[in-house]
């Protein structure tokens, strides 16, 4: 009877997984950034501490380090997303201040919207998160080490990633 007391229900399991993997995403920019820095020193054994794998060569420490910060700038990215599709979605109204125009997502008047807006974030934020979950467990088995499929998933992600990025950059 105490475990299922002490235990936190499925609902709170799943939230703090979610924080612990937004931690653990924003975590990687200066991790990696750290862990190339002390290859290109040759200290393979400090790469190696602060990205919780087993020591490799300056190469290799070096290339771990270079995934870690890419795949943690796609995690910042994907957080700024998030905010973003929070703000301009079920918030719309609070941060949109102009004339609902008739060609505007659920126009011509504000509550249509605003419905709209947040209709439209709601699972688009649902999606984020659980992209970033998915870049964090990524990461996470790309250190283990364990299975094949993980590093050239990861430098697929990565590469991705970026042009995302650039795609994005472009339509501002």
């Amino acid at each position: 009877m105490t475990d299922v007391l002490t235990r936190p229900a499925t609902g709170q399991r799943a939230i703090h997984g979610l924080v612990r993997s937004l931690r653990y995403g924003a975590s990687l920019v200066p991790v990696g950034v750290l862990a190339m820095a002390d290859a290109v020193l040759g200290e393979e054994e400090t790469a190696a501490r602060r990205l919780r794998t087993r020591p490799a060569g300056s190469a290799r420490m070096f290339g771990y380090g270079l995934l870690t910060a890419v795949l943690g700038l796609a995690s910042w990215f994907l957080m700024m997303l998030a905010v973003l599709a929070v703000m301009r979605g079920p918030f719309w109204g609070f941060v949109e201040h102009g004339p609902v125009e008739p060609g505007t997502w659920g126009g011509p008047t504000r509550a249509g919207a605003w419905a709209v807006h947040g209709l439209i974030a709601v699972p688009c934020l649902a999606v984020l998160l659980a992209v970033l979950r998915g870049i964090a467990a990524l990461h996470a088995l790309l250190v283990e080490g364990s299975r094949r499929w993980v590093l050239p998933a990861t430098i697929v992600l990565a590469l991705g990633s970026l042009a995302f990025f650039w795609s994005w950059l472009q339509q501002l």
